[in-house]
This record gives structure tokens, sequence and C-alpha cells, in this order.
């Protein structure tokens, strides 16, 4: 049996036989490069080479394990890796936009839900005066339209 796993970066490979592992300095070892494709290939060779070309069930197993990552390639093609949620850019980004959606994006408030008595139930409604997120008064022209920019 093979056992993989990560240590320093690096994929180690351990043959394990009747429950004993080898040494700790013969592990096979196969460098990462951000790709787990390599890996997958890794596990996929190991196995070609020890199964018998007569047992269909290997023979099966392998070819769903070939249409699998052909299937994962597929879906990943397009995929960029400079998106994802995780990254310190993408939470500064979304940080951003969530505090410009609390001001409103810098624009007035026009339309508000308006109870007309405290026991009423609020109604959206177009505000008589435009207002910022705080509740004040949002500046007007001399035309009485909201300035861009307070």
């Amino acid at each position: 049996m093979c056992l993989l796993h990560l240590q320093d970066g690096k994929l180690r490979r351990q043959q394990v036989r009747s429950g004993r592992s080898r040494e700790a300095g013969e592990f096979q070892t196969v460098e990462l490069q951000g790709d787990q494709s390599q890996t997958r290939n890794v596990v996929r060779a190991d196995y070609q080479k020890r199964v018998d070309p007569n047992d269909k069930q290997a023979q099966t197993l392998l070819d769903e394990m070939r249409a699998h990552i052909k299937k994962l390639e597929e879906m990943r093609k397009n995929e960029d890796p400079r998106l994802s949620f995780s990254t310190p850019e993408f939470k500064e980004a979304q940080r951003m936009f969530t505090d410009n959606l609390k001001k409103n994006f810098g624009k007035p408030v026009e339309w508000g839900m308006v109870k007309d008595h405290p026991w009423s139930t609020p109604q959206l409604r177009k505000l008589d005066v435009p207002v910022d997120v705080d509740g004040k008064p949002w500046p007007l022209d001399d035309q009485g339209q909201p300035i861009a920019k307070p």
C-alpha cells in the first residue's frame, strides 16, 4: 500500500507493508508547484504501474480516474487562480465595497421606509428632502437638486 502526505512543501510517498512503514529515509519525494494535478498524476501513475492489465475492475477504476481528472481539468481550464475569496486583495475589496454600501456609495438617500405613526407599519416612500445615511439633510444646489458629493 502507498501513503501520500505533505511535509515541508513536498509530497512524500511512503510504502506500507503489513501494517509497518519503511524507514523515514526511504520516502520518495515529489516537488509540488501549487498544482494538485501533479499529485493526482503521481497517484494515478503509481496505481497504473501496480495494476494487472487483465483485471477488469482495476481497468474500470483507471478509466473512471481518467474521466474524473479530465472533467476536473475541463472545469479548471478557464479558472483564474488570482480569483480567490481568501486572498488579501479580495478581502480588502470586499471591505471597501461593504463600507461604501453602508454609505450609499456617496449618494443621497431619496427613498426610505417611513412610518406615519409610531404604531403603523413602515412603507417605502420617496422622501420630501434627500438625506445622508445618518439622517441629516443632504446639501442641495440652487434648483433644489442634491449635490453629487457633500
